[in-house]
């Protein structure tokens, strides 16, 4: 696994090249094979592919170190990490406070960086800060341990510090792994695949990939879908328990599901497929955008309007 502090993170890359040796033959017809390939790899070694790798789960975590060591086989990994657990913080970060970056670990051989900051925040500052010349060709959030189908996505912090990613434009990855039980290698080796893929093409910005494994091993997978994401594999509930003197105490608790959208990534995860699902950072929805156009919306300014 190659890895790089804030200290060498100088060396050039060339996004333009990139693309030309890529597409160098989608436009000629009689445009050998051979040339392409060879152009496209001369290219991939003269400009390193710059990967940001990081998780919600906290630098230590076995999943992100299993992540990075595959993609080290990809291209050029910089890991910065939240230095604790921070799930659940979705795209947040923190404000008004210094970042303090230390080595992971301390004192021994380098396999990465923390930042006492949220996942989201970590990405942005190793954009801000961290990044080579050129920028990061891809961010990369996870392994994390647990599933992150369907509206789950929303409160995800591995799927938030990809946001962050795709806010700034780089193309990104969210990957998660529901039976964390079973290891972390095969799920590195399908993402570090698919990152592969992604360096082959031009993918749109603002688009974030999650992908999401049921199983940590390849006997008990059936098989890989892109769905669309769609209902919520836990729901939280929460119930009263003893309370302190003047204040009511309530505790959280995992319910049931509610059944499954047909088609959507929920049901497919739900019943043993890999599933990648593309998440816009635009929320935006164009059907009621329209439907607001018929509002007198003016008159919401004006008094008695």
């Amino acid at each position: 696994m190659h890895t790089r502090t804030a200290t060498d993170l100088t060396r050039r890359s060339s996004s333009i090249v990139h693309a030309l040796a890529a597409f160098a033959c989608s436009a000629v017809v009689a445009c050998a094979v051979e040339p392409a390939a060879e152009t496209r790899e001369a290219a991939e070694a003269e400009s390193p592919y710059h990967i940001l790798v990081t998780n919600d789960d906290g630098i230590e975590s076995p999943g992100i170190q299993e992540l990075a060591a595959e993609l080290g086989k990809v291209g050029e990994v910089t890991v910065v990490a939240p230095c604790g657990e921070r799930s659940g913080s979705s795209m947040s970060i923190l404000l008004g406070q210094g970042i303090r970056l230390r080595d992971f670990p301390e004192g021994g051989e380098l396999a990465g960086q923390c930042v006492d900051a949220t996942p989201a925040g970590a990405v942005l500052f190793a954009i801000e800060a961290l990044a080579p010349e050129s920028g990061f060709d891809v961010v990369v959030s996870g392994i994390n341990r647990g599933a992150n189908v369907g509206d789950v996505s929303h409160m995800s912090g591995t799927v938030g510090a990809a946001m962050m990613g795709a806010y700034h434009g780089v193309p990104s990855v969210a990957a998660s792994l529901g039976d964390g039980s079973a290891g972390f290698e095969y799920a590195a080796r399908v993402v570090a695949r698919f990152v592969d893929g992604l360096r082959h093409r031009q993918p749109e910005p603002g688009v974030v990939y999650s992908i999401n494994l049921p199983r940590g091993t390849e006997a008990d997978t059936r098989g890989v879908t892109a769905r669309p994401m769609g209902g919520s594999y836990i729901r939280v509930e929460y119930e009263e328990i003893e309370g302190t003197e003047g204040a009511r105490v309530f505790r959280p608790r995992f319910a049931a599901p509610d059944p499954y959208p047909a088609g959507s990534d929920s049901e497919a995860y739900d019943g043993g497929f890999i599933t990648i699902t593309p998440l816009r950072f635009d929320w935006t929805d164009r059907p009621s955008l329209e439907e607001l156009e018929g509002w007198d919306l003016e008159g919401l300014a004006r008094d008695g309007g």
